[in-house]
């Protein structure tokens, strides 16, 4: 690990909002200080953009004040599962700034392009991944970057236990291959499930309404639950029983604090722990190379200590992005998707327009905001 101000040079700029970007070389561990003595001051709401060059990398960056700001995990057309611009997601919840979210599969041409990584939105959980880092804010805007296993488990007229016990390894997941699977299908996927090829048990106010096997509506007040093998599970679903499920954590661990968040997202790797640098990709279960050693065009989230937060691209390896985020200021700071995905919308336009359509988003609308 390396300590805070470990003689890093970068450089800050002074704040200006039309665009025009003066920089001046500092020491990491200065720059957040500087950034704030700018020149220009802040719009009203307190959020700004600017660009820097930062250890040797040109930067774009948003810096918002969490306690006057509303924050809003953003799904791709309002559902998992769908791709869109980043431009059209920010525009649709009337944003004030966004930055693309967690990874997703971006490559073939299936209908679905499922998440990856953990997804709240307004208290509901839009998908559980199982891989890397969770960002995530409570009703007042109290911000964490944690990293722990999430499972799902259901009940049979209300026994937690065995023999009225089930799993299920997904939430808003669409089947890939040929595989056994388990995946909840919940109102933001959509009103059907639209999908074919296994048993699907409709629920609808906790009792099991209907068990078919093709596309099947959502009901508003309940879920679906997709089953392809897993027979022995299967067995237990008859119309009439009570059904409910929970996201608990994996480890037997109380969710403490998280069962109150009200947006979530999650990627990764963590980058800044505490204002140290701590990455580990390969530990969080990142295998390919391009986060593990790849230079890439890059994007991140970052939380300073005086309440502010930060969406930066830049372009680099991995480490490199961890060490850009502390010498921003970060005390604590994960990656996003990166690559063609890469981008940051401000007030209106893109700063960093990201080369492809995305799955996910994290906006900052106004606090005023529904």
């Amino acid at each position: 690990m390396d300590e805070i101000g470990a003689g890093r040079e970068c450089a800050t700029p002074w704040r200006d909002e039309a665009g025009a970007v003066s920089l001046r070389p500092i020491w990491a561990g200065f720059a957040l200080l500087l950034a704030s003595s700018g020149a220009a001051a802040a719009p009203r709401d307190g959020i700004y953009s600017a660009a820097a060059r930062v250890d040797g990398h040109s930067v774009r960056y948003v810096s918002i004040p969490l306690d006057a700001v509303r924050i809003k995990v953003a799904l791709a057309q309002g559902y998992a599962g769908r791709i869109e611009s980043l431009d059209g997601i920010a525009r649709r919840y009337g944003a004030v700034a966004a930055i693309n979210g967690g990874d997703y599969e971006a490559y073939g041409d299936r209908k679905f392009r499922n998440a990856n990584h953990t997804l709240i939105s307004g208290g509901i959980f839009a998908f559980k991944g199982d891989v890397g880092d969770v960002l995530w804010f409570d009703a007042e805007n109290n911000a964490r970057i944690d990293r722990f296993p999430l499972r799902i488990t259901g009940s049979l007229d209300g026994e937690w236990t065995w023999p009225n016990n089930w799993y299920a390894y997904w939430i808003n997941r669409a089947p890939v291959g040929d595989a056994e699977t388990v995946s909840i299908f919940t109102p933001e996927w959509g009103e059907r499930t639209a999908l074919e090829g296994g048993t699907q048990v409709q629920v609808t106010g906790g009792v099991v309404t209907a068990i078919t096997n093709s596309s099947t509506t959502i009901p508003r007040d309940g879920f679906v639950i997709y089953v392809r093998g897993e027979r022995a599970m299967l067995a237990h679903f008859a119309i009439g029983r009570r059904v409910a499920f929970r996201v608990d954590r994996a480890d037997g661990l109380p969710l403490g604090a998280f069962a109150g968040a009200r947006e979530a997202i999650g990627c990764g790797p963590r980058l800044v722990t505490d204002g140290l640098i701590t990455v580990d990709p390969a530990a969080e279960g990142f295998r390919d190379p391009k986060i593990l050693v790849a230079s890439a065009e890059r994007s991140a989230v970052g939380l300073t200590g005086d309440g502010r937060m930060l969406f930066v691209a830049t372009s680099g390896t991995i480490r490199e992005l961890a060490y850009v985020m502390r010498d921003l200021g970060a005390r604590d700071a994960m990656a996003f998707d990166g690559g063609a995905s890469t981008g940051i919308w401000y007030r209106g336009r893109s700063l960093v327009t990201p080369g492809r359509l995305i799955n996910n988003a994290l906006l900052v609308t106004p606090r005023s905001a529904p």
